[in-house]
């Protein structure tokens, strides 16, 4: 079944795909996120809570504090 995919270089979103569930990306990790966790690229990836943030500190989401 497909999902939502952030694909991940160094921690940073470098892009947003919709791919069948064992796909993969070459050089890059992937990331499987729901529809209601907002997801762009150049966004971070937290892993402690699968969020995704404006910032390096995980302190925003989508400009909101």
């Amino acid at each position: 079944m497909a999902g939502n995919y952030a694909v991940i270089e160094n921690g940073i979103v470098i892009n947003i795909i919709i791919a069948e569930n064992g796909y993969e990306y070459a050089g890059a990790d992937l990331v499987e996120y729901q529809e209601n966790i907002f997801c762009q690229p150049r966004m971070f990836y937290n892993k402690d809570d699968g969020l995704f943030y404006d910032d390096k500190e995980f302190s925003k989401i989508n400009n909101i504090i």
